[in-house]
């Protein structure tokens, strides 16, 4: 997965090497620049010259010179994860003595029930920073060999001797003295002054100063720091490190990890009880996919990364290649689905929206509602019309809650059922999974929004039921367009017939369906009920055959009756026809589809004719 990603984002960072820093979104809280040589009292003055406070779903400041040096330094200070911390009780969120990442709640010494002051929470911080303990964390990245003593001068010829030397200096150990005296002497005046501000979740503090050593730089000991820190916690666990050619590798810390909840990970008769393992280069590199990942692409969502393309915006003609569909989670920067498509990242999807039920807009004009361009909106639409609002955004992992009168069980268990067949139609525009399951699911959410869904109305479910019919012809045009010229020449041939003044029978099966389920709409609508709901049709669509379909006819009849003009031509001819005719398959199939088409469809009952409204 990450590995996959890998590849392009190296790419992308030697043509870029500041590709994560340019998309990196400082978190909620606010942020200071403090001078390690100024007391509090010094610089409280130019504090608005040295501070951003971020605000979530806010833009951020305009001070874009400050808001960048923010930037770098609380990438090269933030944790590789709340599980790897600096300071052993995970009060102190940073990683180096330079900065100082508390809550808000903790540094003002405002939470409930918390074991420690700021005071002692800095100076543990502070200590866990110190040479020794950071000096042991890279030792232990080591693995013990008996036949090698030399394993613990590893370092020292790589590239990585320059920190550890670092480490080891005078200014370093210098610079967290004077931290610590800025602390005992500052706090309680700066804690003051935090307190009045309004902000929320972080207080992030970062010292500047200059050096004695002309070759550290305080951005360059912030970059130091940030690699003494980094390194030791780049695997899952340094247990299973080995040296093999010369080079460090252990179990990588992302995509494949190993605890205690998943032993069956672990070899058991091999040298190495780890799965897999990546060198110290590959294990970095995948850390800063994914820290690319998460500051570039949203979480919660089907990212579609081009190969190449993806990482960086293309200038001109971007040659055939594939896409990566990627899905993280905004807490622990995890991937929770990962597909590598061989399509291009954009999706041609169209589909013309016919009007196959002859409906009528309110001005009795027939309504067209025109071509659906892209996948975006087809996918607003469709989950609209079929899954009531559930299937908007990255709905991949989506379980919808049960409601009832809004929401049943049964439209959940169609959604699970054919989610992924609508992802691949709309992210990856291939519909050879939706194929086979359209029809069948797409006509059983519409008998079950008519049916149990409170606020569903005729009209609406109409349109629906074109839309599912256009879609068919998109994505299956011999099926679909089957139905569609089904329901357009009995519609014709029955409209004929309703006027005729010879007595006129139904042709065939559908004919009789069709006419059953524009007689159920019609007796229906004579209800004098205070509002009609879809739960009326349920009789009717319970019919099992052509013989339950009839009774229930003839029982509406009889409880509406009294609303119909008994030399209504229309209804008389339309009676007769169902009455007078045996289908030979029962209510289910296409004739169930039929009788649908015919509930939805423009009522011919309802029909002018060239003399006048009957």
């Amino acid at each position: 997965m990450i590995r996959d990603l890998a590849v392009g984002f190296q790419k992308a960072q030697e043509k870029f090497p500041a590709i994560i820093q340019d998309n990196y979104k400082l978190k909620e809280g606010v942020y200071i620049r403090l001078k390690l040589k100024q007391d509090w009292e010094s610089q409280s003055a130019a504090f608005e010259k040295n501070h951003v406070t971020i605000v979530r779903k806010e833009e951020e400041p305009q001070n874009i010179e400050l808001l960048n040096w923010f930037k770098c330094r609380d990438y090269l200070s933030s944790l590789v994860d709340m599980n790897k911390p600096v300071d052993p009780k995970k009060q102190v969120h940073s990683n180096n003595p330079f900065a100082l990442f508390m809550k808000k709640e903790v540094f003002l010494g405002e939470k409930q029930g918390g074991k420690y002051t700021a005071e002692e929470n800095i100076n543990r911080y502070l200590l866990a920073a110190g040479r020794d303990p950071v000096r042991q964390k890279w030792l232990e990245m080591i693995p013990k060999n008996k036949n090698d003593k030399d394993n613990r001068q590893f370092f020292q010829a790589s590239e990585y001797a320059v920190m550890l030397t670092y480490l080891e200096s005078s200014e370093r150990l210098q610079l967290i003295e004077e931290i610590t005296k800025w602390y005992y002497s500052n706090l309680a005046a700066l804690t003051e002054y935090i307190g009045q501000l309004s902000f929320k979740n972080y207080v992030k503090l970062f010292f500047t100063f200059d050096s004695s050593a002309p070759t550290l730089a305080c951005e360059r000991m912030y970059a130091f720091e940030y690699v003494l820190y980094t390194i030791p916690k780049i695997f899952n666990s340094n247990d299973y490190n080995q040296l093999v050619a010369g080079e460090l590798v252990g179990l990588p810390n992302i995509d494949m990890t190993m605890n205690s909840k998943k032993p069956f990970l672990e070899h058991k008769t091999m040298g190495s009880q780890a799965p897999e393992r990546v060198t110290l280069q590959q294990a970095t590199l995948a850390k800063q996919t994914t820290e690319w990942l998460a500051a570039a692409k949203p979480p919660y969502a089907t990212n579609k990364i081009g190969y190449e393309s993806g990482f960086i915006p293309p200038t001109g003609y971007v040659p055939p290649e594939g896409t990566f569909h990627v899905y993280m989670d905004g807490k622990y920067n995890e991937l929770y689905g990962f597909e590598n498509v061989p399509f291009p990242p954009t999706t041609t999807v169209q589909v013309e929206w016919l009007n196959i039920l002859q409906l009528k807009d309110p001005a009795g004009d027939e309504k067209y509602y025109g071509t659906i361009q892209d996948a975006e909106a087809l996918q607003k639409t469709i989950s609209s019309r079929f899954f009531r609002g559930r299937m908007n955004n990255s709905f991949i992992f989506n379980e919808p809650d049960v409601k009832a009168g809004e929401f049943t069980a049964l439209m959940a268990a169609l959604y699970l059922q054919s989610r992924q067949a609508f992802h691949d139609w709309f992210y990856k525009g291939t519909t050879i999974s939706l194929q086979g399951i359209f029809a069948k699911v797409t006509l059983r959410l519409l008998v079950e929004q008519l049916v149990h869904v409170e606020t569903s109305r005729m009209a609406e479910l109409g349109d629906a039921f074109n839309l599912r019919l256009s879609i068919q012809m998109a994505i299956d045009d011999k099926g679909g367009k089957v139905m569609a010229d089904r329901i357009k020449g009995t519609m014709e041939a029955l409209r004929n017939k309703l006027v005729s003044e010879e007595l006129a029978v139904c042709a065939n099966d559908e004919e009789f369906y069709f006419m059953a389920g524009q007689l159920a709409h019609y007796l229906i609508s004579q209800s004098r009920a205070q509002k009609i709901t879809g739960e009326m049709y349920e009789p009717f669509l319970r019919a099992k055959n052509g013989h339950q379909l009839k009774k229930r006819l003839e029982e509406a009849y009889m409880l509406y009756k009294h609303e119909i003009f008994s030399g209504y031509h229309r209804f008389n001819q339309a009676f007769s026809l169902v009455l007078g005719y045996v289908p030979e398959t029962d209510n289910q199939g296409s004739a169930r589809e039929l009788l649908l088409a015919g509930i939805f469809a423009y009522n011919l009952l309802f029909e002018k004719t060239v003399k006048g409204v009957e």
